[in-house]
């Protein structure tokens, strides 16, 4: 099985190529334009930008002036010549004329548009490739740019270019712009009626503030609502068609403070969002952690994401968004499946392992510190059993149903020692090893010790016995014995064996005594019988003799390849 790190790294990979791959095919455009019109709503208004203003042909100027639209081409002449008079830097007149109207107007108009600051508008191109315009204007040398805007999907207006069609655009030609320039965002500067504007009546009659015109590019347009010249734009509500070019005026004043991000940022965010959660999983830790740590992870992502995003766009750089966040979901479920799927299920069936050597509680202390069972000292007691007569018994009663009693004593004793927090080192034919104290440390290792020990005196053996006699496995009152021994002090525990083959050990002096105390039955003659020896080691750990109610000193005792005798407690 691959390791964690390894899964990890495919997974983000993965996670990435997907989010990328959805993102070529342009199905996430949209999603992503409507981001960036968020991003608009958050920034909020700038302010009237200082470099434009609008003349507004309104409900009001309509009103006004007693007339309907189109007004005569006169009175647009006038207000030509009012704006460059009032000290206008380049007036940007976004009115069709492509229609002769009376001859006197047109000339008027003419006349006035001839001045080189300025611009006319219109939106329509000619099969000659020429934006449409009335001839006797083109004759009089009037510059015109087009004055629509490319058309998002979702049929809003976000972008302009120096050119369109060839022909350049009424912004490029009023803030001489270059009509060369790629296409760009607007940088609007706030929703409708967030540029300065002032009433087409209120030029006319010089009711006005100079200071609207003087040295700024103004732009001439309707904004009546009858005259229907209104679009999306990215602040969710609609603008005059004037106003959103008096906005990318504006940009190409500020030499287009609205960027989008170089296409190897978009690369290394997605790539990045798409390892974010996975990396996380493949930190240190157990299953469960790792689950943890990647929803967190993800959750944390997306708000780096989009405040980043957010401050990036504030800067001027409009960071992709969308196709991140999609690596950085596909990410996250991606790494939350992988360790559901491979870790926990593992750790689930490591549990049950566990269960079999450990008590429930420390199987779980166990998995949830996911460090290695390494080699290590400790202080602790260690336990061994064994049956008497049962080697006897197993001559008798062939393979089959001596299988079937040593697993029936096996279950007892094992369950005697998870009970009290034990550990089931190994079996060993009739015989069982038992560690308290580790891997994980009790302070009161000793109690516990020594009440499984009496539990496997007083319980386990009794219903042994009964259970071997109802099963006709025993001989008329013949019964099995049991012979227990206990020691405490330090020794090594932790796993032992080679690459193929492992399993955990409690080694040291202390785990030798226990052994030949387990077999002192055998060798002491003592009335009645005893069953459970303890060294004084054990006794001490107990609390001393007051704490060993049922423990009874019965003296120095040489052991089998010890020098020294040892201290000997018995147990009634």
């Amino acid at each position: 099985m691959l390791s964690r790190p390894v899964r990890a790294l495919i997974t983000g990979l993965l996670a990435a190529a997907l989010a990328a791959g959805i993102a070529w095919t342009g199905a996430l455009q949209q999603l992503e334009s409507a981001s960036v019109d968020e991003r608009f709503r958050v920034r909020g208004s700038q302010g009237p930008p200082a470099g434009v203003s609008i003349v507004e042909i309104d409900d009001d100027a309509i009103r006004d002036l007693g007339i309907r639209f189109p007004f005569p081409r006169r009175l647009h002449a006038q207000a030509i010549d009012a704006l460059l008079a009032a000290g206008a830097r380049a007036v940007a007149y976004d009115v069709q004329f492509t229609e002769a109207s009376d001859p006197a107007d047109d000339a008027a108009l003419a006349r006035a548009a001839a001045d080189p600051r300025v611009v006319l508008g219109t939106s329509e191109i000619g099969l000659d490739g020429r934006a449409r315009i009335l001839p006797r204007l083109r004759q009089a040398g009037a510059r015109v740019g087009v004055a629509f805007f490319p058309v998002d999907t979702d049929g809003t207006w976000r972008r302009f270019a120096g050119s369109n069609h060839g022909v350049p655009h009424l912004s490029a030609l009023a803030a001489d712009g270059s009509p060369d320039a790629p296409e760009r965002p607007i940088d609007f500067a706030g929703p409708q009626d967030t540029v300065a504007h002032l009433s087409f009546s209120d030029l006319l009659d010089g009711r006005f503030d100079r200071d609207l015109v003087r040295g700024r590019i103004v732009l001439v347009g309707a904004t009546a609502p009858s005259l229907l010249d209104f679009h999306p734009t990215p602040y969710g509500h609609e603008m005059s068609g004037v106003e959103i070019n008096a906005n990318a005026v504006q940009t190409i004043l500020d030499g287009y403070p609205l960027r989008d991000a170089p296409p190897a940022v978009a690369v290394l965010l997605v790539l990045a969002c798409g390892l974010l959660a996975p990396l996380a999983t493949a930190l240190p830790g157990s299953p469960s952690r790792a689950l943890v740590r990647a929803f967190a992870v993800g959750a944390s992502g997306v708000v780096v994401l989009l405040g980043g995003a957010q401050l990036a766009f504030d800067g001027g750089a409009i960071v992709p968004l969308v196709a991140p966040l999609l690596a950085l979901l596909f990410g996250t479920a991606g790494a939350v499946a992988l360790t559901y799927a491979v870790e926990l299920r593992a750790q689930r069936r490591l549990r049950v392992e566990l269960e079999r050597f450990v008590a429930p509680a420390v199987a779980t202390e166990l998995l949830a510190r996911d460090e290695p069972l390494e080699s290590r000292r400790v202080v602790g007691t260690v336990l061994f059993c064994d049956l008497r007569g049962f080697t006897t018994l197993s001559e008798r009663l062939g393979a089959e149903r001596t299988i079937a009693l040593l697993n029936r004593y096996l279950e007892l004793v094992t369950a005697a020692v998870l009970d009290r927090g034990g550990t089931v080192v190994s079996y060993q034919g009739d015989g069982v090893m038992a560690v308290f104290g580790a891997p994980l440390p009790l302070a009161d290792h000793a109690a516990r010790a020594v009440a499984a020990g009496f539990a496997l005196v007083d319980d386990v053996l009794p219903a042994l016995n009964r259970w071997a006699s109802e099963r006709g496995l025993l001989e008329q009152d013949a019964l099995l014995g049991i012979g227990v021994g206990l020691n405490s002090g330090e020794l090594m525990a932790g796993v032992i064996g080679s690459e193929r083959r492992v399993e955990y050990a409690a080694i040291g002096d202390v785990t030798n005594v226990a052994a030949r105390l387990q077999a002192l039955g055998r060798e002491l003659a003592l009335e009645p019988p005893a069953r459970l020896f303890a060294a004084e080691a054990t006794v001490k750990a107990l609390g001393g003799a007051e704490a060993a109610e049922r423990l009874e000193r019965h003296g120095e005792v040489g052991l089998k390849g010890r020098r020294v005798p040892v201290a000997v407690w018995v147990g009634r």
